[in-house]
């Protein structure tokens, strides 16, 4: 056995120790010995911490059970053998609930080799046992932390919001109070820190070029950097000069995605500690999921981003297609915009969502979207229409379904133009809905597109007056109309004037 061990043996009797030490030397162990006999000093060498301790049992000034006695105080788990020329049975069990490794026999001393051996091995065991405990506990918490940041980010859609949640949640991770996340910009040429933490909130906005300072080195290398104490750190950029207190060190990790680099996490902690191995490991796996979410995160604002400029680009050609059939059908001017307008508003009051008022904006600028299916010699007939010329004119709001269904944008805003002729009575067309049956937009709607064209001049007749119009829409409250949707637009009819 190479190893050298420390052996502390209690014993008032030189040859008796020296026996011992040949024995175990015989086994093969290397020793480093001494003997003591006093408690006194068997305390001062006990600071220097043996590998294993031989007693006797007793001594003039001292046993070997005081001796266990001290160990126990001081909560050491330093291995101690009794060794006695004489000691009954019962005592020996005594000693061992007590805590003692074993107990040898002098005149029995050649077991003491092999008791030696079974409780270094068993130590040994333990040992390793109990790292491999702290090591699963160790693994338990960081795949608690992780599964924590990961389940916090995944629900956060702002990029301050996630990179201060990111921040804090690493930090506490660390046992620190104390640290910040740089990005890149655009071009990739600077990085600005966006979120801080303790006293690097007094960097606030710090900017830095690739490879200047720490922060700019970790990044340019894509490798992490441990620094001892940053107010030493060579690589420590100028611009911080007088801004990072002494005292602390820690490390900064690249922060990037599968497709590219990101930023810079840096943690900081107080002197004496350092970070260890295990932390770094863990602080690199949230860095690389802080990576994958900054990269998603900007993908789906890239894609919003087009996705609102598309949506802008589909209503200004809807807003156009509702001119051109203005124009087509001679309406009076406006009507469109005018009709929508009152809609949206009306729809707001009765507790619609964004999204429905967005459909509810494209629905009621189409709502005679299917008349371009209706000829000109119906359409812009000066007279009244016969029978067959009603039966096709009722087909627009089909002719609206059929145009706008098969577009999956503007699907959602069909209830407008495919039921904006229905009656509350089921006298309406194209399908005789009644009650609730009709969309809630379409009742609305309804209303305001009556009363909007019944107070403005037409080629067949002139516009009727608003006092007439409203006695009209009463009039065919419960009838044609939502009485609901009626109270509430003679209400905000009265709140105008």
């Amino acid at each position: 056995m190479s190893q050298t061990l420390r052996l502390l043996i209690v014993e008032d009797m030189p040859d008796d120790a020296e026996l011992m030490v040949m024995r175990l030397e015989d086994e093969g162990f290397n020793l480093d010995w001494q003997r003591v006999q006093t408690e006194e000093d068997f305390l001062r060498v006990l600071e220097e911490k043996p590998d294993f301790i031989l007693a006797d049992w007793a001594l003039p000034q001292f046993s070997g059970l005081r001796a266990l006695e001290l160990l126990n105080e001081r909560g050491l788990d330093i291995p101690l053998i009794l060794v006695s020329g004489s000691i009954g049975e019962e005592a020996a069990i005594d000693a061992l609930h007590r805590g003692a490794s074993d107990y040898i026999l002098k005149d029995r001393s050649k077991r003491l080799g092999q008791a030696v051996h079974r409780i270094l091995e068993s130590r040994r065991y333990q040992q390793e046992k109990e790292q491999a405990e702290f090591e699963l506990k160790r693994r338990l918490a960081e795949l608690e932390v992780l599964y924590n940041i990961s389940s916090s980010l995944r629900y956060l859609e702002s990029l301050d919001d996630m990179l201060k949640s990111l921040l804090q949640q690493t930090i506490s991770a660390l046992y620190t109070d104390t640290g910040a996340i740089w990005l890149a910009s655009r071009d990739k040429k600077e990085l600005e820190m966006l979120s801080a933490e303790g006293w690097f909130t007094s960097l606030d906005g710090l900017v830095l070029k690739e490879g200047e300072g720490l922060v700019g080195d970790t990044y340019l290398q894509d490798q992490p950097i441990v620094s001892p104490e940053f107010i030493r750190d060579p690589k420590l950029s100028n611009k911080v000069a007088g801004k990072v207190p002494s005292g602390w060190g820690g490390t900064l990790i690249p922060i990037h995605s599968h497709e590219e680099k990101i930023g810079v996490l840096a943690v900081a902690v107080p002197l004496p500690r350092e970070l260890v191995a295990g932390e770094l490991q863990l602080l690199s796996y949230i860095a690389e999921m802080a990576g994958i979410a900054v990269h998603r995160l900007r993908l789906f604002d890239q894609l919003q981003t087009a996705t609102e400029a598309l949506a802008s680009a589909y209503d200004e050609t809807i807003k156009g297609w509702a001119t051109a059939l203005e124009l087509r059908d001679q309406e009076t001017e406006g009507h469109s915009e005018r009709v929508t307008e009152i809609t949206l508003e009306m729809a707001r009051k009765m507790g619609l969502t964004e999204e429905q008022l967005d459909n509810v904006y494209r629905g009621s600028l189409l709502h005679d979207i299917g008349k371009m299916g209706v000829s000109d010699s119906i359409l812009l007939k000066p007279g009244p229409l016969n029978d067959r010329e009603w039966e096709i004119m009722r087909q627009h709001p089909q002719h609206a379904y059929d145009l706008l269904a098969p577009i999956d944008y503007l699907k959602p805003a069909l209830s407008i133009p495919y039921c904006h002729h229905e009656k509350y009575n089921g006298s309406g067309y194209p399908r005789g809905l009644k009650g609730e049956e009709i969309p809630l937009e379409a009742r609305i709607f309804a209303v305001v597109d009556v009363y909007d064209a019944l107070t403005s001049d037409r080629p067949y007749r002139l516009a009727w007056s608003k006092e007439d119009a409203l006695e009209y829409i009463k009039k065919e409250s419960g009838i044609h109309f939502d009485p609901q949707v009626v109270e509430l637009f003679l209400q905000m009819i009265k709140d105008l004037r």
